[in-house]
């Protein structure tokens, strides 16, 4: 630590660890040392016995000794009853941030040793008094993170009581974040419960997701019964954590404190944490990110009538049409909202569409997986529908451009409703309702692909703008396509491959790999024109095609 060639503040802290021994029985040494001890009080803002004992606990651990502090009260000469009364004088230190309970600790033995925090060295280092002021956070997560140590530094030092409202008192200090303040001054929360939020949003900062609730109560709490009846309040309902949506259990129905996340309630209150634009990502439970920075540029080739329409699309996503439409669907009071349905058979190219218009005008795509909203316990994949609408809400908040929802091979979720005969039925025509619920209230850009067009229920039509058809690529496309991957072949060869095999652009891409894999194993020389042709037969042929893809 760099020190101040003059430092008086410091040469008056030395003074008075000098003279440390029976310092208060001696009234002559005492008026010798005013000055100096008037200097710290001044600095601090303490009385002169308050002072003094600063004085010697920060110059003890500047110098690398730290002592319990009653022992050093002892050994400076303090009454007993200054002994005993201490407690409240350690208690407004450690409130301001100067002091903390030691973290020399062994096992369960605790001893009544503090440290002074770097708050107070920084400030007697360069006899700068505005250090010893709180800095203000810029935002939410800073906030939680300061609450988190300040926490920390309160467990063990009272009872639970005491230790309650002094946190829940300096939360209140932090009440200009929106999240905070809710939390506070929610009536139906008892102060613990309050506590244990704040500690867990500050985990969230740290990108944690699931907790293990019983370690959570044993931060604050070692009394074994304080932990059964807390556990017990959750369990039958007489506390609203899990009641009003603050925290859920992983499994429905099923009370496991040792896997516990953040509820719905929590989740939208922290949308402070998400706007942050500290924040790494927006998270996500549901929706896989994919962000342009992650995505290949590629040129895709469509038949001519898809282009017009495929153009068309391309245009509208662009930020100043995209914007004028939603004004103007606003305008005419209609949702603003963009959906379409791409399908067509595998490999014509859906996804990749969706990816590079996501590119070309700097949106996010957020897609869903499917197998991870369905669930196995009743009703939870109805929850995990609806969660998913309610992430892509918070994303629209969170991006400066609204981003793209897919839900890629969606047939298992757009499918025809039917008869309920078996509960996996009441559970598709439940996701399906809910579906068709949320695009009725979607604002932003929804798409979907499907390679089974006919099983696609017929609600859905009116709900999805544009219905785009993706057919295999006709000879004059495929041309282009396996001209652009394989431009060393010769044109009459690719032209002939083009006319005489019915390729996707899927397929064509996969040629192209295994063209890649065998010049890295056997070099360019094995690359002759006939070989293209192999290369082709080879894709189309495994399953007994001949020269065809598609369904009968």
């Amino acid at each position: 630590m760099h020190l101040k060639a003059h430092n008086p503040l410091l040469e008056s802290l030395s003074k008075i660890f000098e003279s440390k021994e029976k310092l208060l029985k001696q009234e002559l040494l005492i008026r010798e040392l005013q000055l100096d001890i008037d200097n710290i009080s001044s600095f601090f803002d303490l009385d002169d016995k308050n002072a003094m004992l600063l004085s010697v606990l920060i110059v003890e651990q500047l110098i690398g000794e730290i002592h319990p502090i009653r022992k050093v009260m002892r050994h400076m000469g303090f009454e007993a009853i200054d002994i005993i009364k201490s407690n409240e004088s350690i208690r407004q230190l450690k409130k301001k941030g100067w002091m903390i309970s030691s973290r020399r600790k062994f096992h369960s033995f605790k001893t009544d040793e503090v440290e002074i925090t770097k708050i107070v060295l920084d400030a007697v280092t360069y006899n700068d008094k505005s250090k010893l002021s709180k800095i203000k956070p810029e935002n939410l997560a800073i906030a939680l993170l300061q609450l988190r140590q300040f926490i920390s530094n309160a467990i063990g030092d009272y009872d639970l009581e005491e230790m309650s409202q002094s946190i829940i008192l300096e939360m209140a200090a932090y009440t200009n974040f929106v999240f905070i303040a809710d939390i506070l001054g929610n009536k139906s929360l008892i102060e613990i419960e309050k506590i244990i939020l704040i500690w867990m949003a500050s985990e969230v900062v740290y990108g944690r997701e699931e907790f293990d609730f019983n370690n959570i109560i044993e931060i604050f709490t070692q009394d074994p019964s304080y932990t059964f009846w807390f556990k017990q309040r959750i369990s039958n309902g007489a506390s609203c954590l899990a009641k009003d949506g603050f925290i859920e259990f992983k499994r429905p129905n099923f009370i496991d404190f040792a896997s516990v996340k953040l509820g719905d309630k929590t989740v939208e209150l922290l949308d402070e944490l998400r706007q942050d634009t500290a924040q790494k990502k927006l998270h996500t439970r549901y929706c896989t990110l994919i962000e342009p920075k992650d995505l290949l540029s590629q040129t895709l080739y469509f038949n001519t009538d898809s282009i017009t329409t495929v153009e068309k699309i391309d245009q509208l996503l662009s930020v100043n049409h995209y914007k004028s439409l939603m004004n103007m669907f606003e305008d005419k009071g209609m949702k603003p909202c963009l959906t379409m349905l791409f399908h067509g058979l595998p490999g014509t190219g859906k996804t990749e569409l969706v990816k590079q218009l996501a590119l070309k005008h700097g949106r996010s795509i957020y897609q869903v997986d499917i197998s991870n909203i369905k669930d196995m316990w009743v009703g939870e994949s109805e929850k995990n529908l609806k969660k998913v609408f309610k992430e892509y809400a918070a994303a629209i908040k969170y991006n400066k451009l609204t981003p793209i929802l897919l839900f890629n091979e969606a047939d298992a979720i757009l499918g025809i409703r039917t008869n309920v005969q078996h509960s996996i039925d009441q559970m598709y025509n439940s996701l399906q309702n809910i579906l068709l619920q949320e695009l009725e209230d979607l604002r932003g850009i929804f798409i979907a692909t499907t390679n089974l067009i006919n099983n696609i229920d017929v609600a859905f039509d009116r709900r999805l703008l544009f219905k785009q058809k993706f057919e295999l690529p006709d000879a004059n496309t495929r041309f282009k396509i396996l001209e652009t991957q394989f431009p060393e072949i010769n044109t009459t060869i690719t032209k002939k491959a083009a006319a005489d095999f019915e390729l996707s652009g899927g397929q064509i891409q996969n040629i192209k790999r295994k063209f890649i894999a065998d010049q890295i194993l056997f070099g360019k020389e094995t690359h002759t024109d006939e070989k293209l042709i192999d290369y082709i037969k080879s894709e189309i042929g495994f399953r007994g095609l001949k020269n065809k893809i598609g369904f009968k």
